[in-house]
């Protein structure tokens, strides 16, 4: 009994002891929070100072010795100097069908060489500048034919003719030209013959009369009894008869001139220069002539390109271009002319060229002919500061008060520095520049601004 009333007492004291674990456990949680709450609690005061920008930083760039060059960058075609499209026709009778085919696209061509044949006549190369425009006949005079004569004479023809005047020498000259390639020069006309044998029976018959004439006159001269007026009606018929023997023989050689073997212009071209190259062809034994039959590149391959307006303005004849294409096409040439503008498609087709001033590109080494018809990338140098000079980058440069221009030098430890400058040539977001007293030098550091 006395056992049971002692132990109940321990109950409150439990119940003491526990209160006072949670007051002292809520104290320590309390205190943390108060340690603690600095790191996620910010005064105004703190996040405007936090969200201020860092202190700025000194931009700088090194400052180079190199040559400066300003350049264009267009991209151009490369073409022969001269494309020549030819679709010979058919004189007279038949139809316009391919009967030979000598040549194919890429091959060279010689001078006096046939390239093809159309209704069994060829088409022969020949060189010259001025272009094929009109038939070469017997008795023709001009340029074209002062061209076909030095042909010939370069290909073992010559002629004895006047230089312009398409005489019998002429003749000669390209019936052997023609037999040795297996062909019959065509006649200037269908009756050629026929005009030549009418023209040699007038003169035969005024011969004729001439004679009759004059023995008629002497044996009036020999009877006696003739009359004055008979013997003068005698001379007469002699003069006439003389007269009309001289204008029978003019007409034969008029004849004899104006005939012959001629040169129609559906058998010949007129190249530049040799050995030419078959560009493009359409021509196969047995189809119709189809325009354009053949196309001949003439000349070594050049680059052509369209320059804008402002793209003129800094470029001229003479001037370096570096040429760069596909599969490792790498070449320099200059520019070698700037031509008119060209106005752009009014139907605004596809393909055509932009609006702007031609250009054509020389290399200064003969291209291979594969590269004919790529697309390349000019690279023109429009201005060269020539030897190396010291370039700094525009945003370096600064005008003062004194009007003169400077850059502001800057060492590793920060120590900056104002340093006079010349400028120059400028090109690229670069200038080259002179320092008259020296202080600025390759591998020094220059501001350019601050981030």
């Amino acid at each position: 009994m006395g056992g049971s009333a002692g132990e109940t007492p321990k109950a409150p004291l439990d119940r003491s002891r526990r209160r006072l674990l949670v007051v002292v456990a809520v104290a320590l949680v309390v205190a943390l929070l108060g340690v603690l709450s600095p790191l996620w609690i910010r005064s105004p005061q703190q996040l405007a100072a936090e969200a201020a920008p860092p202190p700025p930083t000194v931009l700088t760039a090194p400052v180079e010795q190199r040559v400066l060059r300003d350049t264009v960058v267009v991209r151009g075609e490369v073409r022969p100097m001269q494309s020549v499209e030819v679709t010979p026709g058919v004189r007279g009778e038949g139809a316009a069908i391919v009967t030979a085919v000598k040549v194919r696209p890429g091959d060279r061509i010689k001078a006096g060489a046939v390239a093809l044949e159309v209704a069994a006549r060829p088409l022969i190369v020949l060189p010259g500048r001025t272009p094929a425009y009109r038939d070469l006949k017997p008795g023709a005079q001009g340029k074209d034919v002062a061209q076909l004569q030095v042909a010939l004479r370069k290909l073992g023809y010559p002629t004895a003719d006047p230089a312009g005047w398409f005489g019998a020498g002429t003749k000669d000259a390209l019936t052997r030209f023609y037999a040795d390639r297996g062909y019959e020069p065509l006649p200037t006309t269908e009756n050629d013959q026929q005009q030549v044998d009418e023209a040699e029976q007038q003169v035969v018959a005024a011969e004729r009369a001439v004679v009759d004439a004059q023995d008629e006159a002497r044996e009036l001269a020999r009877t006696p009894g003739t009359t004055r007026q008979q013997r003068s009606a005698a001379a007469k018929n002699v003069t006439r008869a003389q007269e009309d023997l001289t204008r029978a023989r003019q007409r034969l050689a008029e004849v004899r001139e104006n005939t012959g073997p001629m040169l129609p212009q559906s058998e010949y071209t007129f190249l530049p220069s040799f050995p030419a190259r078959v560009d493009a062809m359409t021509a196969a034994v047995g189809s119709e002539v189809v325009a354009p039959l053949i196309t001949f590149a003439a000349g070594e391959l050049v680059v052509r390109a369209t320059l804008t307006e402002a793209q003129r303005a800094v470029c001229e004849p003479g001037q370096t271009v570096e040429i760069a294409g596909d599969e490792g096409l790498s070449a320099d040439g200059e520019i070698t002319s700037i031509g008119h503008e060209e106005p752009a498609d009014p139907a605004g087709g596809n393909g055509a060229p932009p609006s702007g001033v031609s250009l054509l590109v020389t290399p200064a080494s003969r291209l291979d002919a594969k590269a004919s018809g790529q697309n390349v990338r000019l690279t023109i140098e429009t201005a060269s500061s020539g030897g190396a000079e010291l370039v700094v980058p525009v945003t370096a440069l600064y005008a003062a008060a004194d009007g003169a221009t400077y850059v502001t030098k800057r060492d590793a430890e920060g120590r900056e520095q104002q340093v006079v400058v010349v400028p120059r040539l400028s090109a690229q977001g670069h200038v080259a520049v002179t320092v008259p007293d020296g202080r600025l030098q390759s591998g020094d550091l220059v501001t350019i601004g601050l981030a």
